[in-house]
């Protein structure tokens, strides 16, 4: 019983040590899967949904880009949401059902939306045919037909508002105006037969489309054709920031004959790709790197994808730009890293504080385990001097069981595992000796002891008989 009290009283105490050694070890592995699958997550590719209006010419830009991303595996995945309209694609941005949208901004503008690019600018053209020398500006188109050129199913790119303020600019009533649909295929037919005295037309300037236009005017009004400046263009812009001031240069619809003649200002409106304000800074200026970077391998397939530029980096911009833009344009972005470079500093300090607390717990526990091995040890050195003092065989038999004992506590599991090789050694040593010095005070203990031996004179005996 005098073995058990050397090292048992500590044990409920180590147990419990351990106990909290291993379960904080286990935090620290809980804690470590946990950011590495927090890493993981956060590096997975991520969803990205945008509305394109249909039939126009963003579909295939966006899906070019969907391609150029999935093929050099980047951090995002486009999905294609499409819709009816451009009002149609700001309203499920408005209504969260999609984290992108391309817009018009002439048309709708999402209260909740904010610039990531301009895909392009489009300049609103007044073209009047050669034949008609009756038409100089825009305040002459009073009472007149007005062709307005159906570049998409009709209204998914409605522009009648981008009309009615360049004639509400020069006092001309917008109902004063006769106002005609006609196709692209149809418009050389309907200059030449007159059904019109003007066209309308809003496209980028320089692209197929609006240079057909004007070739289409001016085959049908077999001369070059006269264009109507919009000089007051930028005080439309300063009143309305759906609109801009555009400069049309010389030349820009080619021909022999430059068409124009020379460069003059015009209204225009823009095309842009927006970004729910809630989308994270670094989805933002990473899309807009990615949008950039890809864009000349887009325009290999859709050129008109060259349009694509950054917007001003505007704070104050009637139309906000994101914020994750605006770090890209400023050479601000953070990488994971860098954005979380003080977490990582603080939780390395407290993993290494975490980790000498837990080794000098562990250091504490080897060493009252390694003292209640030096204990058990001296014990048995003072049980062998002991026993072979013994003077009877009940005190043998208490020695020997408090060895039991002594034997049992130091194969415990609290003490066995930080027993050296030298200190197992020695208790051996001592179990051993104990053990002799026991048996061989049963032998001297089991041996009557003789009387002293007392020498006589011979023929004693005999004499006392007489």
């Amino acid at each position: 019983m005098k073995g058990s009290a050397l090292i048992h009283p500590n044990l409920t105490k180590h147990s419990s040590l351990r106990r909290v050694i291993f379960a904080a070890l286990i935090g620290i592995v809980a804690l470590a899967g946990a950011a590495a699958v927090g890493y993981y997550y956060y590096e997975r590719p991520s969803i990205l949904k945008i509305a394109v209006p249909n039939d126009g010419e963003d579909q295939p830009i966006i899906a070019a880009a969907a391609l150029d991303f999935n093929k050099d595996q980047q951090p995002f995945r486009l999905k294609l949401v499409p819709e009816e309209s451009f009002a149609d694609a700001a309203r499920a941005l408005d209504q969260g059902h999609v984290d992108l949208a391309i817009v018009r901004t002439d048309i709708a503008m999402p209260p909740r939306g904010q610039t990531v690019l301009i895909m392009r600018r489009n300049a609103a053209i007044f073209i009047v045919p050669g034949q008609n020398g009756a038409l100089y500006s825009i305040g002459d188109l009073r009472g007149h037909r007005l062709g307005i050129l159906q570049t998409a199913a009709a209204g998914k790119a409605d522009s009648l508002a981008l009309l009615d303020a360049a004639l509400v600019q020069y006092d001309v009533p917008p109902s004063s105006v006769k106002r005609l649909s006609v196709s692209a295929a149809d418009l050389a037919k309907a200059v030449e037969r007159k059904d019109v005295d003007a066209v309308f037309a809003v496209g980028v300037l320089g692209s197929e489309g609006l240079t057909s236009a004007v070739n289409a005017v001016a085959a049908g009004g077999h001369g070059p054709p006269v264009f109507l400046p919009v000089a007051e263009a930028k005080a439309i812009a300063q009143r309305s920031p759906a609109f801009e001031g555009l400069e049309v240069v010389r030349g820009a619809f080619g021909g022999a004959q430059p068409k124009p003649a020379e460069d003059f200002d015009t209204i225009g409106v823009s095309t842009r790709l927006v970004a729910r304000n809630t989308l994270s800074n670094e989805t933002v200026g990473e899309l807009m790197r990615l949008m950039l970077a890809a864009r000349p391998s887009i325009a290999a397939l859709v050129p008109i994808a060259n349009r694509i530029e950054a917007p001003a980096a505007d704070k104050g911009a009637a139309f906000p730009v994101h914020p994750g833009a605006l770090d890209f344009l400023d050479d601000e972005q953070q990488s994971f890293f860098e954005k979380y470079s003080d977490v990582f500093y603080i939780g390395a300090m407290c993993l290494s504080v975490l980790g000498t607390m837990l080794a000098a717990a562990a250091a504490r526990l080897t060493r009252h385990n390694t003292a209640g091995a030096d204990r058990i040890l001296a014990r048995l050195l003072e049980i062998t001097k002991a026993a072979r003092g013994a003077k009877h065989t009940d005190e043998l038999d208490e020695f020997e069981e408090e060895a039991d004992e002594l034997l049992a506590a130091a194969l415990a599991p609290a003490t066995v595992h930080v027993l050296s090789v030298n200190r197992m050694g020695a208790m051996t040593l001592a179990l051993n000796q104990v053990r002799h010095a026991i048996a061989e005070q049963r032998q001297t203990l089991a041996v009557p002891i003789r009387t002293t031996f007392a020498p006589r004179i011979v023929g004693e005996q005999r004499a006392v008989g007489e």
